[in-house]
């Protein structure tokens, strides 16, 4: 483990292989989708989890939860993506809610281009103290997160320092932070797929049945609820970027294209397609058949602008069309 698993080892005297990741986990109803290289996007949820450790503190405290992934990029170094989030069904809790399964369904990382090799996963779920001075912290990292985004890998990027030393920060406060169980893995993927996080030594869960309620999400063992921390997660995949048209440096290039196209000026809208096409072909958040089809698109907004050749005054198009509204998938 890296800096999740020295914590763990700091706060609980224990070594990481307390920890046990569940991998391949039988969810009824689900059934696992094929992965392929530039095919398709992939999605971090957290599902569901069962806290433990908080029982250390003798207040209220709130649940975070902490990703750090690291994956391949298209002709760039790897692509990396942090995100901290506190689900509103993990604020002001109680004693009272240990040992209940709370499901939040939480995305942490957003529809990223799969490229293929594997995947690099740190995540963490942490029980933190409320009242004292992480709590403003924790509003600044998850606020740095939330800015960021979670599925643009260009955006996120400046982020990544203040996100992890946020982090450490919080982390390093033993006496206010509980690490309720942790995983730093890397993940070959063929398909789609449910995980958990079990706090407890692998012996004690060898030969036992594990299972996903698909109704909440929470873990089963031979049946029955785990009466264990831990943590559910899933990977999954969209073969869609609903926000496409949100990707800032796609979304600057298609402006000038309107912009363009206003002017009615078809040698300037004619480079400003070129740029975006190019734009679009080396876009780290885009597979290559969404990259090709939002060529086409655009480049056929310019054919309708000045069917004439240049002659023609583009009249009979809306020129006012954000990228979102290009009609990427119709």
């Amino acid at each position: 483990m890296g800096w999740l698993g020295e914590f763990w080892k700091r706060i609980m005297g224990a070594a990481a292989e307390d920890l046990v990741l569940l991998s391949s986990l039988s969810v009824p109803g689900d059934v696992p989708e094929p992965i392929e290289p530039d095919e398709c996007y992939i999605e971090l949820y957290v599902e569901s989890m069962r806290l433990e450790n908080a029982r250390k503190f003798a207040t209220n405290f709130q649940g975070v939860v902490y990703s750090f992934v690291t994956l391949s990029r298209d002709g760039e170094a790897n692509a990396q993506l942090a995100a901290v989030s506190k689900p509103e069904k993990l604020a002001a809790l109680d004693k009272n809610s240990l040992g209940k399964v709370i499901t939040v369904s939480k995305q942490m990382m957003g529809t990223v281009p799969w490229r293929g090799g594997s995947l690099e996963l740190q995540l963490g779920l942490f029980s933190v103290k409320t009242g004292n001075l992480l709590t403003p912290i924790l509003g600044f990292v998850t606020d740095i997160s939330s800015a960021a985004g979670v599925s643009f890998v260009g955006q996120v990027k400046p982020f990544l320092p203040l996100i992890t030393k946020g982090m450490d920060m919080i982390a390093g406060q033993t006496d206010d932070t509980a690490l309720e169980v942790a995983v730093d893995t890397t993940l070959s993927l063929s398909n789609t797929g449910t995980f958990a996080i079990v706090a407890a030594p692998k012996a004690e869960l060898d030969g036992k049945k594990f299972s996903v309620d698909p109704s909440d999400r929470k873990l089963l063992c031979n049946g029955r609820p785990l009466e264990k921390g831990y943590c559910v997660f899933s990977i999954r995949r969209s073969l869609q970027k609903a926000d496409f048209g949100e990707i800032p440096d796609l979304k600057e290039r298609y402006s000038a294209l309107q912009a363009a196209i206003r002017a009615n000026d078809i040698k300037r809208a004619t480079d400003e397609l070129t740029s975006f096409r190019l734009t679009a072909l080396t876009s780290p958040d885009l597979i290559p058949g969404d990259a090709r089809r939002l060529i086409e698109k655009s480049t056929q907004r310019v054919k309708d602008a000045f069917p004439g050749g240049g002659i023609a005054r583009a009249e009979s198009v809306s020129v006012e069309e954000s990228l979102s509204a290009i009609g990427l998938y119709d």
